[in-house]
C-alpha cells in the first residue's frame, strides 16, 4: 500500500524542516519527502492528515534493558551502586519467567506509545531477546556477558557464541555487550571483540559509570571489590591496573567503533580516546537522575569534539520510565546550553548510525519509522517535542501504531 503523511512540518533531523510537507510511503520505506503541494493524493491508496502537527522520526533508544521492566519501583532510590546491582541479582533470581517475559512486553509497549521505533537491548536471556524481536520494534538485541574470572573466559566466549548464532535463527538482528571492565575480563573482552569484528557485530558495554568502578579498575579496591568476592571471585585475582576504566579499553583497543553508555566519571582528557576509537557514548539522562548523579556524561564536551552521542533509557530497575521524550528533558536540563536539534540528533540519527538500523531520519529510502506531535516547529525550539507526555501519531515500518496494534 502507498501512504501519503500530510503534515504541518516535516522534521527529517537529516535535513531542513519542510513547511506544509509531505511524506511519500511505499513497502515500508520512505519513498519521497517534500511540500504537499508535490504530490497528488489519487496516486496513494491511503492519505493520512496530520495537519498543525510536526512529523519527526521515531526516536532510537540507544540502551535499554527490557529483561528488568518488571522491577519497576521494586529497588530504591540511595542505594550504593554495589548495593543496587545486589538488589537487581536478587530481583533476577526472585522473579518467575511469566514477570520476567510479561514486563518485557509491557516495556515494549510503552515505548512503542512514547515514541520508541527502534531499541537497542541487552539481555543475559535468549527468550526475552526472543520477544523484542518479534515486536513492532525495530531492534539490535545484544547478548550480554559477565564474567570476570580469567579461567573462565573460554567457557564465557562459547557460550555467548551459541547464544548469537540461536538469536540469528530467531531473525533477531544480535550484537554482543561485555557486561563492564569491572565483570569481564580482558582476555574475554578481547575474544567477544574479535567475533563481534568478525561477525559485524555492534558492541556495547557500560563504561565509567561511576566512581566505585574506578576505584576498582584503578586499584582493586572497593565496594565492587567485595561484591565480586561475593560473587566467588578471588580477592587476589582483583588487578590494580594503575588507569581509568576508559583509557584501560582504549589502550587494549577494545573501545573501537564501540556503543560506550553513561560514561559519568570520564574527564575532557579522555574524550581524545573515545574520539580515537570512533566509539559512540550513549548518555542515559534518566538513570543518571534516578541514581541523584551530578557529574554525568560530559555531552556537550563530546558534541563539540565531534562525537555523534546517542541516548537510551537503561532499565525500569534504575529509571521510573521508557521514554525517550522523558530522556530528552532530562538531557536539557543537564545541558540547557545544547540546542534541542542535537539532541533530537542524538535520540534518533546517531543511535541508528551506531546500531546500523536503517531509520532515524526522514529521507528517502529510510524505513518509514515516523512520529508526530501537535504543534508546528519550523524554528529550532521543538517546543511541540519536548513538551509532549506522547506523540499523537506513530508509525514503524510503513504501519499506523494504535492501542489495538503495539
Amino acid at each position: 500500500m502507498d501512504t501519503l503523511l500530510k503534515g504541518g512540518v516535516v522534521y527529517p533531523v537529516a535535513a531542513a524542516p519542510v513547511r506544509d510537507g509531505a511524506i511519500a510511503v511505499h513497502k515500508g520505506l520512505i519513498e519521497a519527502v517534500g511540500h504537499a503541494s508535490d504530490f497528488q493524493e489519487r496516486d496513494f491508496d491511503e492519505v493520512i492528515s496530520l495537519s498543525g502537527q510536526t512529523l519527526t522520526p521515531g526516536f532510537v533508544n540507544a540502551h535499554s534493558h527490557l529483561q528488568f521492566s518488571a522491577a519497576r519501583g521494586k529497588i530504591p532510590r540511595g542505594l550504593s551502586f554495589a548495593d543496587w546491582i545486589r538488589r537487581v541479582i536478587a530481583f533476577n533470581a526472585s522473579a518467575t519467567a511469566e514477570e520476567i517475559f510479561r514486563g518485557v512486553e509491557e516495556g515494549v509497549a510503552e515505548m512503542i506509545a512514547t515514541g520508541t521505533t527502534s531499541v537497542a537491548d541487552v539481555a543475559s536471556d535468549v527468550r526475552c531477546s526472543r520477544l523484542v524481536a518479534r515486536s513492532k520494534l525495530g531492534s539490535v538485541c545484544f547478548a550480554e556477558v559477565i564474567e570476570p574470572r580469567e579461567e573462565e573466559a573460554d567457557g564465557a566466549f562459547k557460550g555467548a557464541a551459541a547464544r548469537i548464532s540461536e538469536m540469528r535463527k530467531t531473525g533477531a538482528k544480535p550484537g554482543l555487550s561485555p557486561h563492564a571492565p569491572y565483570t569481564v575480563s580482558l582476555r574475554l573482552f578481547a575474544s567477544l571483540k574479535s567475533l563481534a569484528r568478525e561477525e559485524s557485530l555492534p558492541l556495547m558495554l557500560h563504561l565509567a559509570e561511576t566512581a566505585e568502578e574506578d576505584e576498582f579498575i584503578r586499584r582493586g579496591t572497593g565496594d565492587l571489590a567485595g561484591l565480586l568476592a561475593e560473587r566467588g571471585n578471588k580477592p587476589g585475582s582483583f588487578k590494580a591496573h594503575q588507569k581509568s576504566p576508559v583509557r584501560l579499553l582504549g589502550d587494549a583497543g577494545l573501545l573501537d567503533d564501540a556503543l560506550a553508555v553513561h560514561l559519568n566519571t570520564v574527564d575532557e582528557s579522555e574524550l581524545d580516546v573515545l574520539a580515537a576509537s570512533r566509539a559512540t557514548p550513549v548518555f542515559c539522562p534518566g538513570s543518571s537522575w534516578w541514581f541523584g548523579r551530578h557529574k554525568v556524561m560530559p555531552l556537550d564536551a563530546m558534541f563539540e569534539a565531534g562525537m555523534r552521542p546517542a541516548i537510551g533509557t537503561d532499565s525500569l530497575a534504575s529509571n521510573h520510565s521508557l521514554s525517550m521524550l522523558e530522556e530528552l528533558r532530562r538531557a536539557a536540563e543537564y545541558f540547557p546550553s545544547i540546542k534541542r536539534g542535537r539532541l533530537m540528533e542524538a535520540a534518533t540519527l546517531n543511535g541508528a548510525r551506531a546500531l546500523g538500523l536503517n531509520c532515524g531520519s526522514i529521507e528517502k529510502g529510510r524505513r518509514a519509522d515516523i512520529i508526530s506531535f501537535k504543534g508546528e516547529d519550523f524554528g529550532g525550539r521543538l517546543d511541540s517535542v519536548f513538551g509532549a507526555k506522547r506523540p499523537e501519531f506513530v508509525m514503524i515500518n510503513g504501519v499506523r501504531m494504535n492501542a489495538e496494534n503495539p
